[in-house]
């Protein structure tokens, strides 16, 4: 408990100084929110098609997509704000992980999660939320113990596989050096979650949940609210982020092994 206590107060650290060290330069962030923003705004406008349309997806309603766009939005949002992931080959190809190395404590947890970026997760995260909301109360959906905890425990599961997700890609740089191929492919595959997986066929939705569980982070909670989750795949949806972690922590132990200092 103590050790769990620990990893939440440096995260808030981290937090608290990543947001400081960014409003520095108040401009930058501006134009970085801002940027997301239109981004976002775009996003939005599918949704406003879908929902003016009256299309019904898989058995959903337009009231019961909002929710999922909304969730696909938020989890945008949380996926940019791990800056620290997203550094990772960077510092790798240039040697810089030696600032890590030589400090006390969990290497890949102070890379990781060393730094957020707040301006691009900002409007993501917040337009997320009011959308899920939203959603929630268009379709009428009840708020009580179960609803709310399901959704926020397999949104939480989400964010715990977006680590993953994230992390796996960029450790391949100990392997490959250039990644430019694989970010593209990984960022098209997480733009499969902008509707939800119930408008593809089957071997995609599958390829999708059980092959690389893209689908299981924007998908899940939403599916769960609706009771459209069978016993089996709220199993999976529990352990697939915990099967991810372990990957991609097997392949950072792995990584740093081939690791070549900047010192050599």
């Amino acid at each position: 408990m103590k050790r769990f206590k620990w990893y939440l107060r440096m995260i808030y650290e981290f937090a608290r100084i990543s947001f400081k060290s960014q409003i520095e330069y108040r401009l930058n962030f501006i134009a970085g929110a801002f940027v997301e923003i239109a981004y976002m705004l775009i996003k939005i406008v599918y949704l406003i098609v879908v929902i003016r349309s009256g299309v019904k997806i898989g058995g959903l309603t337009p009231e019961m997509i909002t929710i999922f766009v909304g969730t696909y939005i938020f989890m945008t949002g949380i996926w940019m704000m791990l800056s620290g992931i997203n550094s990772i080959p960077k510092k790798v190809i240039r040697g810089e992980l030696d600032f890590l190395v030589v400090k006390p404590g969990p290497i890949q947890f102070m890379q990781t999660l060393g730094r957020f970026d707040f301006a691009m997760a900002f409007p993501n995260v917040t337009a997320g939320i009011v959308i899920i909301c939203v959603g929630w109360h268009k379709a009428n959906i009840p708020v009580n113990f179960t609803t709310t905890g399901g959704f926020l425990f397999f949104l939480a599961c989400g964010i715990f596989l977006t680590y993953g997700f994230t992390m796996i890609p960029a450790l391949l740089v100990f392997w490959v050096t250039s990644l430019n191929g694989i970010s593209t492919f990984f960022a098209s595959l997480w733009d499969f979650n902008n509707m939800p997986m119930e408008m593809y066929g089957k071997i995609i939705k599958n390829i999708g949940t059980f092959i690389i569980p893209v689908f299981l982070i924007t998908n899940w909670s939403g599916l769960f609210v609706l009771n459209k989750l069978s016993s089996l795949e709220i199993l999976w949806g529990i352990l697939a982020p915990v099967i991810m972690f372990f990957i991609s922590k097997f392949m950072w132990n792995k990584g740093l092994k081939r690791y070549t200092s900047a010192n050599g």
